[in-house]
């Protein structure tokens, strides 16, 4: 009995406080703060900071980036090489397209068919000299 009275006269208890629901509640306040204010801006920096490298530090990076960060130039050298070689068998071989377009010249009567092999010879013509020309400036 004693414990039933104790029951009934004990006043009832709350809900727990610090739950999600104040969690959520302030998340809802700020989310309206930012719909109403616009969201805080980040803090710019200056577009030039002094460097923080001491020195000795700037003299050692210094000398790294004179290193030309181990570059072979045998491998240079080798690349530029390869590039005037196929640009020189393109320059070739576009001088020997011009001589055989040249030498044979178009034999169809159909118009349609005189633009369309003219088409084609301007086509072979102007990329085998514009990748001529292009191996020749990656060469130097």
């Amino acid at each position: 009995n004693e414990r039933l009275l104790s029951e009934q006269s004990s006043p009832p208890s709350k809900a727990a406080t610090n739950t999600i629901n104040e969690r959520l509640l302030s998340e809802l306040q700020e989310s309206i703060q930012t719909q109403k204010y616009g969201p805080a801006s980040p803090r710019r920096t200056p577009p030039f900071q002094y460097s923080s490298k001491t020195p000795e530090e700037r003299e050692r990076s210094l000398r790294e980036a004179r290193d030309l960060n181990g570059v072979n130039p045998l491998v240079c050298v080798g690349g530029a090489a390869f590039s005037w070689i196929c640009a020189g068998i393109l320059w070739v071989f576009t001088t020997y397209l011009g001589a055989v377009f040249a030498s044979h010249p178009l034999l169809g009567e159909a118009y349609f068919v005189q633009r369309a092999v003219g088409v084609f010879r301007n086509a072979a013509m102007g990329l085998s000299s514009l990748a001529a020309g292009f191996f020749g400036v990656v060469g130097v």
